[in-house]
């Protein structure tokens, strides 16, 4: 026997997949195998922004170790038929019902046997159900129906954008007031306004942001943040009473981020939203989702706090530059 392989995309590493790796671990000489390439299948919704296989096996192998698993359960990327015919011997190979096994073992398992010889075995699980009772799956996620956990979001009807490069230079100018470090604290100066008029809503995107209000003794409702500063990583830890975790790089918005700060903005709680990947434009939907008499606050570099109310204007501003960015196709 050649051990057991299992095969699946690991996007969004969520729920089904930790119960995946769980059946997995008890299996001979386990191998987690990210698929890309032919083997995923055609028309997958919002296949366009499936995270890149390296980025899969990254998370991947973050999980086996912080279970101890890392030595006990390989891991590797398989992109085509051909690359499972490289895997000699009987094979036991797991997968989840569903399109995707179908195709791989009408395609890939049939091909083995005839030009190798071998008679693998196939075991296949039924998908784990999310908190609605539907099934448990990246597609859901990254549509921002469900949380890599399986709660429950908003939803949106918002299809995933990029910002081109030359569009950029009109997001440079801050569409709101500045509070500038030449004038004193800007954390300081926003927190005792905030105090002052109790904006329904407080949103801060940006790790030095959230974490400079917090500081000041001021919780926002919404924190957005990625790990990432100017100057390099931000290492502070965040809690709050809620956490939602999407996935989008930089200069996009993707339907699970716009999902999440709905449904952030709404929860009645203090929420974390930690985003793999930059949150350098998730302002737009803090300023599309959230109601009347709200604040987005992002940071400046080497500038300050930015203060961006929101209004009609702004939202018309926001919506006006949004539809501005490509649809990803």
């Amino acid at each position: 026997m050649a051990g057991t392989w299992a095969l699946n995309l690991f996007d969004r590493l969520h729920m089904g997949h930790h119960v995946f790796i769980d059946r997995l671990r008890d299996m001979p000489q386990p191998v987690a195998a990210v698929t890309t390439g032919e083997l995923v299948l055609k028309d997958l919704e919002l296949s366009q922004i499936i995270q890149p296989p390296e980025i899969r096996l990254s998370n991947l192998q973050t999980y086996l170790k912080s279970l101890d698993l890392f030595t006990e359960i390989d891991t590797t990327i398989l992109s085509s038929y051909e690359d499972l015919l490289d895997i000699e011997g009987e094979t036991t190979f797991m997968m989840f019902e569903g399109p995707c096994c179908k195709e791989i073992e009408e395609n890939a398992l049939t091909t083995r046997s005839d030009k190798l010889g071998v008679h693998d075995n196939v075991e296949t699980l039924k998908p784990v159900a999310a908190l609605d009772g539907d099934k448990m799956s990246s597609a859901r996620v990254r549509l921002g129906e469900i949380d890599r956990t399986g709660r429950g979001l908003m939803g949106t009807v918002e299809n995933p954008r990029y910002l081109p490069d030359s569009n950029r230079g009109a997001l440079k100018t801050p569409k709101g007031d500045v509070y500038s470090t030449s004038d004193g604290r800007p954390e300081e100066m926003v927190a005792k306004r905030l105090d002052d008029e109790t904006p329904i809503c407080v949103i801060a995107v940006g790790d030095v942001t959230s974490s400079t209000l917090i500081d000041e003794g001021f919780v926002p409702d919404v924190c957005v943040v990625d790990g990432i500063t100017k100057r390099g990583t931000f290492d502070k830890e965040f809690s709050a009473e809620v956490e939602y975790t999407v996935y989008n790089p930089a200069a996009t918005i993707y339907p699970e981020a716009w999902s999440a700060m709905n449904t952030a903005i709404h929860d009645g709680k203090k929420s974390l939203m930690i985003v793999e990947g930059e949150e350098d434009l998730i302002g737009f939907p803090a300023v599309l989702l959230a109601e009347i008499g709200s604040v987005m606050l992002y940071g400046q570099p080497d500038v300050g706090i930015v203060w961006v109310p929101v209004n009609d204007q702004n939202k018309t501003i926001t919506r006006a530059l949004l539809e501005d960015m490509p649809i990803i196709v």
